[in-house]
């Protein structure tokens, strides 16, 4: 597993391999660019899986970079780490596809968790279908999605899940966050988050013998009538009538 920093600051890039777990993540080797000129040849002559990108550099911005890779043809996972919380930048940071868009500064413990999500994604080679609901997640869907797909199935039964505590996990702004998925999926959190607490209730209603009460509080919500009123809007039937 080979990175790629791409940083003007000379600084920020031997801060940022400083901080990297090499042995704990399993990179082999850290490459260093002081500018887009630069990342591009090192990127056009060796095999980087994993690029960590600044987005203002002078002469040529790193999202140009990432224009000029995809017009060659060269496929890499991006994550932008920017000082500039600015929407449009993050916006086009989707259309490339990158993995994430993170802000300056950034701790080491954030750093490799960060760079753990990108690398365990890189390494799976196939997804497997999420047991409860036989939703087959695409590995052609962004990295960061992927995440917060897996986030919300291993969290369904937090009551108080929402796109800012999601966005927390992630290392994301709620608002960018919620761009990102609603591109993707043409759907919002709050809505996909009840399609799979209802999802997760059908299999447990099926494949259990819980109570109703039980699979209510098991996909997060803790209100009975409001867990029957979101099923029924789904299924068009009661929890009793589905389980039979």
């Amino acid at each position: 597993m080979n990175l790629l920093i791409t940083d003007d600051e000379y600084y920020i890039v031997q801060g940022l391999v400083g901080m990297i777990d090499k042995e704990e993540l399993g990179v082999d080797n850290i490459f260093t660019a002081y500018s887009a000129q630069q990342a591009l040849n090192i990127l056009r002559k060796e095999q980087v899986d994993l690029l960590l990108l600044d987005v203002e550099m002078p002469k040529e911005t790193g999202l140009e970079l990432l224009e000029q890779l995809n017009s060659e043809g060269l496929q890499t996972t991006t994550i932008i780490l920017s000082g500039h919380q600015r929407f449009d930048y993050a916006r086009e940071a989707i259309n490339y596809h990158c993995f994430n868009y993170l802000l300056k500064p950034i701790g080491k413990q954030s750093l490799n968790q960060e760079l753990s999500r990108a690398i365990s994604f890189l390494r799976s080679l196939q997804v497997k279908p999420d047991p409860a609901t036989g939703d087959d997640i695409k590995v052609t869907d962004s990295g960061f999605v992927h995440s917060v797909r897996n986030y919300i199935r291993d969290h369904l039964s937090d009551a108080d899940i929402n796109r800012v505590k999601i966005a927390e996990a992630m290392h994301l702004n709620p608002d960018y966050l919620s761009y990102c998925f609603h591109k993707e999926f043409k759907t919002t959190l709050t809505a996909y988050i009840n399609l799979k607490r209802m999802d997760q209730a059908k299999y447990l209603l099926k494949n259990t013998n819980l109570s109703i009460n039980e699979i209510a509080e098991q996909v997060g919500i803790l209100n009975i009538s409001y867990f029957y009123r979101q099923f029924k809007k789904v299924t068009g039937k009661t929890p009793q009538q589905y389980r039979k």
